[in-house]
């Protein structure tokens, strides 16, 4: 009898310890994805890859979750780091309801997909591992996660950077700067400089065996040197900002002894060497003395002006969670087309502090800062505790994370790492906190909770309609690209029909439909593409475009809508010169000449370095009859841009207005610089007899 009572006693423990170590190894795995996932074979290789597999196993995680909560009892803990962690997820909530654009909000934007669910998994995967790990018991089982992801990634770099990568990729080169399974060197070398300030904190604050060590040493180093040929000059500023926080922690943990101050002073004057040799002789020093040269930075300090003046235009709440992209085009200025090229955009401020505070304002700024105040606090007291490596370890890698943040944008590969260690911080505080009970135990029968993980993880199979609808649009991207219509006007279907709310795959179905050709479906897209995504220029254009089409063939209102959709272009981005211009083009074909010229005045007072601007309103004054007017903008254009091309439009316009010494004078000019410049001779020849 006494062995029985015995073996009751112990089944719910060992039930709940199963369902912990459940939950834990799912979040072993979603890590393994957020590191490793990728597919070829879909239009965004990498971070959709990763959002949907890690976004579908999240139920099963959940379902764990649930389990455990019904068993103990559904408890919520109460202390600084908790209170800090509810405030960031219920600000997150709350400017996605306050959000310019939901969807993006909740979905988060093309190539990032960083929005509320993505964040409210990450969420999860925090309290599944305040819940699952028994601090310290398990915290080796996310080290080890970890450092074998890192170690295969490292591989992949490795194969990239002696030009072995089995993929061929279109837009990068793997081998310049291995960007492994992350799409992004950037990003990877953020990764780098994390896993490096890791295994540097383990080895500073863990006592392991000599095995161990060197294991832990060898990931540390080889992650260095990748780190190094990646060139990711963020990176630096990680490494940078770990160890100003080992440094303190580590002193806190060993005391202040002689020997302590010695071994300290050893170390910095190691670090400093380290730091002239990466100055010197590798690829990351050479681009981070570019920076002391000037070298690419103006495009940064540009982004840096329009999120802060987003912030200041939103200082409360922001724009609104992950609505950078959808906010930022009416903030962009002229100048950065010059730098990073005409209709480039961004989804982020490239800063986690400006971006959070471009999107979620002042409260966001103080929920997230109150988040890693209380992580600080806790760590800094729990420092000189036999147990508290894990908590250190995790302070320094979140360091680390938000120094390389300062200067990169976030992405599906790395955002998951700040989670992870407030997940271990919250393990570490739930041994102390203070729990509110809100409801009592139950005692489910085993077959109940399988049922119960079982049926939350069937869910998963909804999740993965986006990787089959973004498969789909690159497919249609391709039948664009070899011309072959009905093929991508089925394939774009598909994308619209299983991901409806993505406003590029409507975008794409309204291409494909104009290749057809069936331009009154394609306007339908068109409609759609805009509705959806009205912050960007693209979509009205190709939206006036339809409309135009129509206004050709007298359809009433065609005209005044292919108007107001180049005017809703301008507004979404009115720095963009090239939305002028595409104006001008429109009202030339529709015979509005004085439009065109007030248009493309507009694009040249944005950015006087395009020819094409100063040919076509001088060609729309010449319709006018104004010739003044037509030679004028061909001489400013000249003035602007010293083009024998637009010299040599200029001497024609002279010879029409019987300007025959100006024309000479011009021809002269165009042969000093280029005396077989055909076009030139030719007219010299026309004239020679006048």
């Amino acid at each position: 009898m006494a062995r029985a009572r015995a073996a009751r006693r112990v089944r719910p423990v060992a039930r709940g310890v199963f369902w912990r170590e459940v939950a834990l190894v799912l979040v072993c795995v979603e890590i393994a994805i957020f590191i490793l996932a990728f597919d070829p074979t879909v239009l965004n290789v990498f971070d959709l890859t990763k959002a949907s597999f890690t976004h579908a196993l999240a139920w099963g995680l959940l379902g764990a979750l649930v389990v455990i909560a019904l068993g103990d009892g559904f408890r919520i803990p109460l202390s600084p780091v908790f209170v800090a962690f509810y405030a960031v997820v219920a600000v997150e909530v709350l400017t996605t309801f306050t959000a310019e654009n939901q969807y993006v909000a909740v979905y988060g934007e093309v190539g990032r997909y960083l929005g509320l669910t993505t964040h409210l998994v990450l969420a999860l995967i925090a309290v599944a591992i305040a819940v699952s790990i028994d601090y310290p018991r398990r915290t080796s089982w996310l080290g080890w996660t970890i450092g074998a992801a890192a170690a295969l990634a490292g591989l992949y770099a490795v194969q990239q950077a002696l030009g072995h990568d089995p993929v061929q990729w279109a837009d990068l080169d793997s081998r310049a700067r291995p960007f492994s399974t992350f799409g992004n060197p950037d990003f990877y070398g953020q990764f780098l400089a994390v896993v490096f300030i890791g295994c540097v904190a383990t080895l500073a604050f863990a006592r392991q065996r000599l095995w161990l060590a060197a294991l832990v040493g060898l990931l540390g180093f080889s992650s260095l040197g990748l780190m190094l040929i990646v060139a990711t000059r963020g990176s630096f500023l990680g490494i940078v900002a770990g160890a100003v926080v080992i440094a303190p922690l580590w002193l806190r943990r060993s005391g202040l002894s002689r020997r302590v101050l010695v071994r300290f002073a050893l170390a910095t004057a190691l670090a400093a060497a380290a730091l002239v040799v990466v100055l010197v002789a590798t690829p990351l020093g050479g681009r981070l003395l570019d920076i002391g040269r000037g070298i690419g930075l103006r495009d940064r300090v540009l982004l840096y002006q329009s999120a802060f003046q987003m912030f200041l235009d939103h200082p409360f709440l922001g724009v609104g969670f992950e609505n950078f992209a959808v906010a930022y085009p009416r903030y962009q200025q002229a100048e950065w087309f010059g730098i990073a090229g005409m209709n480039t955009t961004n989804t982020s401020a490239h800063d986690w502090i400006l971006h959070m505070g471009a999107t979620t304002g002042i409260v966001g700024l103080l929920a997230n800062f109150a988040l890693l105040g209380a992580f600080t606090i806790h760590a800094w007291r729990r420092a000189r505790d036999p147990d508290a490596a894990g908590v250190l370890v995790a302070l320094a890698a979140i360091a680390a994370f938000y120094g390389g943040g300062l200067v990169l944008p976030g992405a599906q590969s790395i955002q998951w790492i700040p989670w992870v260690c407030v997940g271990v911080a919250l393990a570490s505080e739930l041994r102390s906190a203070r729990v509110m009970t809100a409801s009592p135990p139950l005692r489910l029968p085993a077959v109940l909770r399988l049922l119960i993980v079982a049926g939350m993880a069937s869910v998963a199979f909804g999740q993965l309609g986006s990787i089959d609808a973004n498969r789909a649009a690159k497919g249609a991207e391709g039948a664009l690209g070899a011309a072959n219509g009905s093929r991508a006007v089925a394939l774009a279907r598909t994308a619209t029909t299983v991901d409806p709310g993505r406003a590029v795959y409507w975008n794409d179905l309204g291409r494909s439909l104009e290749l057809v050709p069936d331009l009154a479906a394609a306007r339908g897209a068109y409609r759609q593409a805009t509705s959806r995504s009205p912050y960007t220029p693209a979509f009205w254009w190709n939206l006036s475009r339809m409309e135009q089409e129509f206004a050709k063939q007298n359809e009433p209102g065609a005209r005044e809508a292919a108007y107001e959709a180049m005017r809703r272009a301008i507004g979404a981005d009115p720095q963009n010169p090239d939305t002028f211009d595409r104006f001008a083009r429109m009202q030339f074909a529709l015979g509005d000449y004085k439009g065109a010229i007030e248009s493309e005045q507009q694009a040249i007072g944005l950015f006087p370095t395009i020819p094409s601007y100063y040919t076509l309103a001088s060609e729309a004054a010449r319709q006018l009859r104004d010739t003044d007017a037509a030679i004028a903008f061909l001489r400013g254009g000249v003035a602007a841009l010293n083009s024998n091309d637009l010299r040599v439009t200029l001497a024609r316009r002279l010879i029409e207005a019987s300007r025959i010494a100006e024309a000479r004078e011009v021809l002269r000019e165009i042969l000093a610089t280029d005396p077989t410049n055909a076009a030139a001779l030719d007219l010299q020849k026309q004239i020679g007899a006048q």
